[in-house]
């Protein structure tokens, strides 16, 4: 139990100080994102040397490359903060020790990762849409207007499930076919909800000077037809910034997301919960 408490102490600790530079700064600065994971891995490897168990570390290490490997391809798809993919790590490296019964714990914070993540996505993502009512209102017939043909093509797969279900006496496969036109629904709305409040509050202008290793390029740079710098990349890095400075370009626009680290503070909260 000794070690399970450093753990969570260490692990509150660090998570509160990054929640607030993510809140106040929208960054966290990599001391504690890899010292979290380094003193989580060294905790391991003492304990392992102590109980004469190498496999507490083996699994620390394995539990980390899996969500490691996860939160990386969330990284290059511009969807997570590097800060965040490694603090996440640190969390599988702890909790793959554990488990609930036959149920890894490590599963189990997952799933309070993407409940509690979801939830407080949207409802950030709700407040900003509010704030900004009818910007958000006129975007959002805007992208509309352009997917017509998508909605078009929606609404008639909905149909023929609709009409297929006229058809099948059993339920389950009724309630199933109902799910499925629901959940079409609401995640094409819900896409174009994201794309509204993506573009009015996370895509912004930046000059020149205030740009940083890091940022997130939203759109291209191009100089005379000539793409200087591409969005495929995860991030600009020092090269990318100083093409950019040597083009002269006056700004650049860059995404910056919602700060997930409280998220993942409450998400490792619950999942503590079950180890003691």
């Amino acid at each position: 139990m000794v070690l399970e408490i450093i753990f969570f102490i260490l692990s509150l600790s660090i998570l509160l100080l990054a929640s607030i530079f993510d809140l106040k700064t929208r960054e966290v600065p990599d001391y504690l994102s890899y010292g979290f994971l380094i003193s989580v891995l060294g905790i391991s490897l003492l304990y392992s040397i102590y109980t004469r168990n190498i496999f507490f570390f083996l699994y620390s290490c394995a539990g980390g490359i899996i969500i490691f490997s996860l939160s990386y391809v969330l990284y290059r798809a511009k969807q997570m903060g590097g800060a965040d993919a490694k603090i996440l790590t640190a969390l599988g490296a702890i909790f793959a020790n554990y488990s609930l019964g036959n149920i890894p714990l490590l599963f189990i914070f997952l799933l309070f990762l993407v409940g509690i993540g979801s939830l407080y996505t949207f409802s950030w993502g709700t407040v900003l849409y509010l704030k900004s009512w009818k910007r958000a209102n006129k975007k959002a017939k805007d992208i509309l207007r352009e997917k017509k043909s998508i909605r078009l093509a929606l609404v008639i797969f909905v149909l023929l499930l609709l009409i297929v279900t006229l058809f099948i006496s059993n339920e389950n496969i009724k309630t199933l076919l109902a799910v499925i036109a629901l959940l079409s629904v609401s995640t094409f709305y819900l896409f174009i909800f994201i794309q509204v409040v993506e573009s009015i509050h996370f895509i912004v202008r930046i000059p020149l000077e205030k740009i940083t290793e890091g940022d997130w390029l939203a759109k291209e740079v191009k100089v005379n037809g000539k793409c200087i710098c591409s969005t495929k990349a995860p991030c600009l890095d020092k090269k990318q910034i100083e093409a950019i400075k040597k083009a002269k370009v006056d700004f650049v626009f860059i995404k910056v997301g919602i700060p997930f680290v409280p998220a993942i503070t409450c998400a490792a909260i619950a999942t503590f919960i079950f180890i003691f």
